[in-house]
């Protein structure tokens, strides 16, 4: 029902019954029966709600979420095209009208490729975790060395190269999020 979603979707987003009203143009009292589903909004309401809480009227009316706004199936990963022949990157992105906070992929570099051209190149913090091989990661003039199982978090500075010292494929999960997200 929309009144329990949007009592969640408030509750998570740290609004108060008030803020929102104020924000949607209607009285503290509608928003509280709303959630108590106990009235209905009209359709330019709940437009004017989603938008007050950085969601679309779908995910507030709709009885259950779609499977690929929450779930990625293999099948469904999109490819990112580089122009390094040495790395592949399939891009996890999840489907849905809803700000998403991160960003991850899954990348494979080939043993002796090295890549210094990176798809992200905007403020962020990223998160590595090396599944199998060893790869050497370049913040500025420092390189850090990660084998099979190692997790790398970086903060200020982003990576500036990737290279495979090894003689298998390094591969594992990047994650990429904008700063204090």
């Amino acid at each position: 029902m929309i009144g329990d979603r949007l009592k969640k979707i408030r509750t998570n987003s740290q609004m108060s019954v008030r803020s929102l009203a104020g924000r949607v143009g209607v009285s503290a009292s509608f928003v509280y029966q709303l959630e108590q589903n106990k009235v209905s909004p009209s359709f330019s309401t709940l437009k004017a709600i989603a938008q007050a809480l950085n969601t679309s009227v779908s995910v507030l009316a709709g009885d259950e979420l779609p499977d690929d706004w929450e779930v990625v199936r293999r099948d469904r990963r999109r490819h990112i095209v580089t122009d390094n022949p040495g790395l592949n990157i399939e891009l996890l992105g999840f489907l849905g009208p809803r700000n998403k906070k991160m960003q991850p992929v899954i990348f494979r570099l080939e043993p002796g490729a090295s890549h210094e051209r990176f798809i992200f190149n905007h403020e962020r913090e990223d998160l590595v975790y090396l599944q199998e091989g060893v790869l050497e990661i370049a913040v500025g003039r420092k390189v850090y060395t990660l084998a099979e199982g190692d997790v790398a978090y970086f903060m200020f500075d982003h990576p500036t190269a990737l290279r495979n010292p090894g003689d298998k494929v390094a591969a594992g999960l990047w994650v990429v999020c904008p700063p204090g997200a």
